[in-house]
Formats: structure tokens, sequence, C-alpha cells
């Protein structure tokens, strides 16, 4: 299955139906459900606003596989930048020129998987 790594708190809340898209500064052609790996990197800087949309329960596990989620779509950041909450905003970069992958159907384990994790697209392969 195809994989990618994202800090947390962000992919905890991708896999929490918290979050519907991912931006990237690159478009993805993948489509279909992938892993979400949360990378190794704690107390990486995030924006203390987007840090209060996780419930105050959320343990964010590191170096794991959290969850899946479905790729549907890859849209310009343009294309949506009207169209998203606050919260939504928050959660992502929506500079211009940039990608927004179109998330649905988030699954989130109920035991996260350690893995390594990788930069770019990985093959993960669930034991």
């Amino acid at each position: 299955m195809k994989a990618f790594t994202v800090y947390q708190p962000y992919a905890y809340a991708i896999v929490a139906g918290l979050k519907q898209y991912e931006t990237r500064s690159k478009r993805t052609h993948i489509r279909g459900r992938v892993a979400v790996h949360a990378g190794k990197a704690k107390g990486v800087l995030i924006p203390r606003a987007a840090s209060l949309i996780l419930p105050q329960s959320a343990f964010l596990h590191h170096s794991a596989v959290l969850g899946t989620v479905e790729i549907v779509d890859c849209v310009p950041v343009e294309a949506l930048i009207d169209k998203i909450s606050e919260q939504e905003r928050l959660l992502g970069d929506y500079n211009l020129g940039r990608f927004a992958w179109v998330l649905q159907n988030p699954v989130m384990f109920d035991n996260p998987i350690p893995a390594r994790g990788f930069q770019g697209w990985w093959n993960w392969k669930e034991n």
C-alpha cells in the first residue's frame, strides 16, 4: 500500500477526520486508499490555533502508521481557498501555487503500527 509521512498533529487530524485536505507543493496522481504515517519528529513548531482543534484526549503517536485515508482528487489550492472552513485553513498551507489532496473516508487504527517513514511516497507493507 502506498504511504505518506506527515508531522503530528496533522497525521492525527487526517485519520480522525478533522482534516479533509493535505496541502503539498506538488500534485499527486495517486488515488485510492493510502496509509498515513506520523513522522518521528517531535516538537515541530505548529500554529497554536491548529493545536487547539485537537481533542484534549488525543495521544499523538510518532514513527507509526496511524490509519488510512482515500485520496479522491488533487486540486490547486486556488480552486478551494474560498470554500474551506477556518479549521481547515489552520490545518494546511494554502499559499498560492500549492496543491490540495482531497481526502475522504479516514480510518484510524485502534493500535498504531510502528514503522519507519520516508519523504515522498513510499510502500508500506502491513504485517
